[in-house]
C-alpha cells in the first residue's frame, strides 16, 4: 500500500463545508490526515465533507461555527485540537464576500468582513501555535486571494481583507519560524466551487467575461487548489515559509 503523505497528522480545516476548503478537507484526510471540518452555515455540506473524510479509514468529525464575532474561532480551533489529540496543521479557508461599491458599504458588512476573513484568521492562528510550539512545530496554510495582492473595483472591502490575510502569513513566517512553525498562503484566482459554478452556468456572458483576464482560459477547479494545499504542508515542502503562493492561471503576470 502507497505511503500516505499525511499519515498520522492531525488537521482542522475551517470553510471545509464547500468549495476549496471542503476539497482541502478531503484531499488531506484522504492522505491520512485526522481531520476536524468546521464548516458555517452549510450544515448539510459539512456533514457530507466528514463523511466522505471518514471513509478514508481517519478520524474525521467537525461541526459548523458562526464567525461573527471572530473570537469564535478561538473555541473552533480548541474544539478541533481537543478531538483530535492535538494538532498539527491548520488551514485558514472561512471567507464570506461582498460586492458593492465603496460608498455603500455598510457598518455591518464591513464588521462582518473583517471577522470572518481577517480577525478569525488570527484567532485561529493564535490558538493554533499555542499548540504546535510546545508540540515541536507545525504548519499553518492560509488560502488567501489574488484579490489580496491587486485592486478591483467593487470589491474594496474583500480585498482589504485578504490582503490582511496575506501580510499575517508573513508576519508569523518571520515570528513563528524559529519555533518550528511553518505559515504559508495560497493566493487562487476564480475557482469554481458549486457556488460559482452555479453563477456561471446562469451567467454564462459574464463567465466569458472574465476568461479574456486569465492567461490559460478556463476557471480553477478546487480540486486543484487541494493538491497545491497538500504540498505545501508536506514534509517535502519543508524550507518554504511567508510565501504567498499565487494560482490564478497567469492573471497576475498580465
Amino acid at each position: 500500500m502507497p505511503v500516505r503523505i499525511l499519515e498520522g497528522q492531525r488537521a482542522i480545516v475551517t470553510g471545509a463545508s464547500s468549495g476549496i476548503g471542503a476539497a482541502i478537507a478531503r484531499r488531506f484526510a484522504a492522505e491520512g490526515a485526522a481531520m476536524w471540518a468546521a464548516g458555517g452555515g452549510n450544515e448539510e455540506g459539512l456533514r457530507r465533507t466528514v463523511e466522505e473524510c471518514g471513509k478514508n479509514g481517519t478520524k474525521a468529525g467537525g461541526r459548523c461555527y458562526n464567525l461573527f464575532p471572530a473570537s469564535r474561532a478561538a473555541e473552533l480551533v480548541r474544539e478541533g485540537a481537543e478531538f483530535l489529540g492535538g494538532l498539527d496543521i491548520l488551514v485558514n479557508c472561512a471567507a464570506m464576500r461582498c460586492h458593492k461599491p465603496f460608498t455603500e458599504f455598510t457598518d455591518e458588512d464591513i464588521e462582518a468582513l473583517f471577522d470572518v476573513n481577517a480577525k478569525s484568521v488570527f484567532y485561529a492562528s493564535r490558538e493554533a501555535a499555542l499548540r504546535m510550539i510546545p508540540g515541536g512545530g507545525g504548519r499553518i496554510l492560509m488560502i488567501g486571494s489574488i484579490d489580496g495582492e491587486r485592486g478591483r473595483a467593487g470589491n474594496a472591502l474583500y480585498c482589504a481583507t485578504k490582503t490582511s490575510m496575506h501580510n499575517l502569513t508573513r508576519a508569523l513566517a518571520v515570528e513563528l519560524g524559529p519555533k518550528g512553525v511553518r505559515v504559508n498562503c495560497i493566493a487562487p484566482g476564480t475557482t469554481e466551487s458549486e457556488r460559482v459554478r452555479k453563477i456561471h452556468e446562469q451567467r454564462p456572458d459574464y463567465a466569458a467575461s472574465k476568461l479574456p483576464e486569465i492567461p490559460v482560459r478556463r476557471f480553477a477547479s478546487p480540486e486543484e487548489m487541494a493538491s497545491l494545499a497538500l504540498f505545501l504542508v508536506s514534509k517535502e515542502n519543508d524550507f518554504m515559509n511567508g510565501a504567498i503562493v499565487t494560482s490564478d492561471g497567469g492573471t497576475l503576470a498580465m
